[in-house]
C-alpha cells in the first residue's frame, strides 16, 4: 500500500513538473515572437527614447543618467559634449519606478561600461507595490507580460528576426519644452529637521542598482534636479542619510552649495514640477562641469572615433534654434 502511494505520489509529481515545464517553455516560445525586434516604436518598442541607449556603440557611453521625466526634462547630453567632450545618454521614463530603472541599468551595463551613473532622486521616492515588483521580474525574463497585445501586429519579422537595436535617440533621451509657466517657490526647501525615509522596497532596488554599478566599475552618484512640486527638505534630508549609508556622492541641485540659480519665473514650463529649455541649460552647464572635473570623464571631442557626436550636436544646434 505504501508503495502504491509513493509511485502515485510521484507521478502526480512527476505531472506536476512537466506541466511546468511545457508551461514556461511556452511562455518562452511566445515571447520570442512579441519582443519587439528593434528599438523603435514602430516594431513596438515601449518607452522608445530610453531604451534608445541600446542602439548606442558599446563601450561608447562615459556616463548614464537615470530616473523619471525630471531626468530627462533636466539633462542634455548634447550640452555636455559640447562643453566637455565626455559622451552621456538619459535612460528615463516618465513616472520611472525603480523597478523599470533596474531592468534598464542592468541590460545598459551588459553593453557599456561608464564612469559614472547618475541616478535622479525622485524616482527613488516613487512607490512600488509588491506586485509591481513580481510583474517587473516576469516581464524581465519573460516580454510576453508586458507586450502581450503587440499580438494584433505580428508580422513575419516576428517570428523569424532576432531582437536587435539599431536606433538612438537624436537627443540621447533628452527632452525639449520651451514653454514657461511660472512656478510659486515661496516655500521652496524651508529648513527642516524632518527626513523622509525611503520605503524598503524602493531601498532594496536602489541597493542592488548601486550594486550593479560598483560590480561594472562605475561610480554612482545621486542627484536631485530643482523641482518645487516634487523635491522638499524632508526628501533632501532622508536622501543625504541613503547616500552616507551607501557611501554614495549626493548633490541636491535645489539647495546649498549645489544649489543652480533656476529662476522660477521663467525656467519651468508647468509650474515647478519640470524645467524647461532654459533651467534644463543652467543644470547641464553644472553637470557637466561637475562630471568632468570630480569624475575625470574624457574630453573625446578631437577623437575622430566620436565623429558622430559632432554631427549630432550640429542637427540638436539646428533643432533649439528653431
Amino acid at each position: 500500500m505504501r508503495a502504491v502511494k509513493l509511485r502515485s505520489a510521484f507521478k502526480v509529481l512527476a505531472t506536476a513538473v512537466f506541466v511546468a515545464a511545457a508551461t514556461l517553455g511556452l511562455l518562452w516560445a511566445v515571447s520570442s515572437v512579441v519582443q519587439p525586434k528593434n528599438n523603435q516604436k514602430e516594431f513596438g518598442q515601449v518607452s522608445e527614447a530610453a531604451n534608445g541607449i541600446f542602439g548606442e556603440p558599446g563601450r561608447s557611453l562615459d556616463a548614464i543618467f537615470i530616473g523619471d521625466s525630471e531626468a530627462y526634462s533636466s539633462f542634455s547630453p548634447l550640452q555636455m559634449w559640447e562643453e566637455h567632450g565626455f559622451t552621456s545618454y538619459v535612460s528615463a521614463t516618465s513616472g520611472q519606478r525603480l523597478t523599470y530603472g533596474y531592468r534598464l541599468l542592468e541590460k545598459a551595463l551588459r553593453s557599456q561600461k561608464p564612469k559614472v551613473v547618475v541616478f535622479e532622486t525622485n524616482s527613488i521616492y516613487s512607490p512600488i507595490k509588491p506586485d509591481d515588483a513580481v510583474l517587473s521580474l516576469f516581464q524581465n525574463k519573460l516580454p510576453i507580460f508586458e507586450y502581450h497585445d503587440r499580438w494584433k501586429s505580428l508580422d513575419a519579422q516576428d517570428f523569424l528576426g532576432k531582437p536587435s537595436a539599431t536606433w538612438s535617440d537624436p537627443l540621447k533621451g533628452f527632452v525639449v519644452n520651451r514653454g514657461v509657466n511660472p512656478a510659486d517657490a515661496v516655500n521652496h526647501m524651508t529648513p527642516s529637521s524632518e527626513a523622509l525615509p525611503v520605503d524598503v522596497v524602493n531601498r532594496q532596488y536602489i541597493t542592488a542598482m548601486v550594486e550593479a554599478c560598483r560590480a561594472n566599475g562605475a561610480t554612482p552618484v545621486f542627484v536631485s534636479t530643482p523641482s518645487t512640486v516634487n523635491w522638499n527638505t524632508a526628501k533632501h534630508n532622508g536622501m543625504s542619510e541613503l547616500a552616507r549609508e551607501l557611501g554614495i556622492d549626493y548633490y541636491d541641485l535645489n539647495e546649498g552649495p549645489d544649489k543652480v540659480p533656476i529662476d522660477w519665473s521663467t525656467d519651468t514650463h508647468d509650474k515647478g514640477d519640470h524645467l524647461n529649455f532654459d533651467g534644463a541649460t543652467k543644470v547641464s552647464a553644472y553637470m557637466g562641469k561637475l562630471l568632468s572635473e570630480k569624475y575625470g570623464l574624457p574630453d573625446h571631442r578631437s577623437d575622430s572615433a566620436f565623429d558622430r557626436w559632432n554631427a549630432s550636436l550640429e542637427r540638436y544646434k539646428q533643432q533649439i534654434a528653431s
